[in-house]
């Protein structure tokens, strides 16, 4: 699963002066990509060109994704900057956006961040060192494959209303319909051992009714990496707790890629622009 190689790149960053006005972001540089280190994890940043703004995305990638991946093998980022929003990508490696480790979760992955360290430090730092993602900002989360999961989860567990709406591309929502996967077997133990763990806090299906913010959802249906029955139980559950503006496309033929994920991404911006 996630069958994806790791993409082997060069790139030349420019830190840009930030002038920080209350609320509000802006990057005086036309170069304005930039890479910090938190927790000795690389993030990578990008600013609209001389442009002020309030509009941040956190942008989640899939399973052993570079964080660069959604600007370098596609326009997602030209586009959202193109529109005033502020992109902060982690680079959140072999995560899948679970809450804790276990002493089941395979020591090789035991160095990966849960999604802990996105509320507890990664968004702190951000607030406190570039006033991005502060509360009366307009925030809003974007995921791909398995960081699609972690948007629903982010959006469960919202309890300071932080972030306005969310996207989540080809996501699984409900492990328990794939006991046999080797990412979360990896993660959470194996699912007849430990079903708790499996249908509890971490199944964004079955937490559907804490979500406080519309959704966006999209998936192939010829994604042979994650079934696009993820997305449709997951819409399904959403509908049944709120009245939202969820939304849900099945795009027949696409697969799991960057041609199905780019064809979404001005649909998605009108919708984060809308809430």
């Amino acid at each position: 699963m996630r069958a994806m190689a790791r993409l082997g790149f060069s790139l030349k960053f420019f830190f840009c002066a930030v002038i920080l006005i209350p609320g509000r972001n802006f990057c005086a540089s036309a170069q304005a990509d930039t890479t910090v280190m938190i927790s000795q994890t690389k993030v990578y940043i990008v600013f609209p060109s001389d442009k002020y703004t309030d509009k941040n995305i956190l942008v989640l990638p899939g399973w052993n994704f570079a964080c660069e991946d959604v600007c370098l093998k596609s326009n997602f980022c030209s586009l959202a900057t193109n529109e005033g929003f502020v992109l902060v990508m982690p680079d959140m490696q072999k995560s899948v956006y679970a809450s804790q480790v276990y002493p089941e979760t395979r020591p090789d992955w035991l160095k990966y961040h849960t999604r802990r360290w996105i509320t507890d430090t990664l968004i702190p730092y951000f607030q406190q060192n570039f006033k991005i993602f502060l509360p009366n900002q307009k925030n809003y989360l974007l995921g791909i494959s398995t960081g699609g999961r972690g948007v629903a989860l982010l959006a469960c567990y919202d309890s300071t209303h932080l972030f306005r709406a969310g996207a989540a591309l080809s996501g699984d929502f409900d492990q328990t319909l794939t006991p046999n996967d080797n990412l979360m077997k990896g993660f959470y133990g194996n699912y007849q051992q430990f079903p708790l763990r499996w249908k509890g806090n971490d199944n964004p299906a079955r937490n559907a009714f804490l979500i406080r913010i519309p959704l966006y959802l999209a998936h192939g249906t010829q994604d042979n990496i994650v079934p696009y029955s993820q997305s449709e139980v997951f819409y399904h559950e959403l509908k049944k707790y709120s009245s939202l503006p969820h939304q849900l496309h099945l795009i027949a033929g696409a697969k799991h890629d960057y041609v199905f994920w780019a064809s979404q991404y001005s649909q998605i911006l009108l919708f984060f622009n809308q809430h």
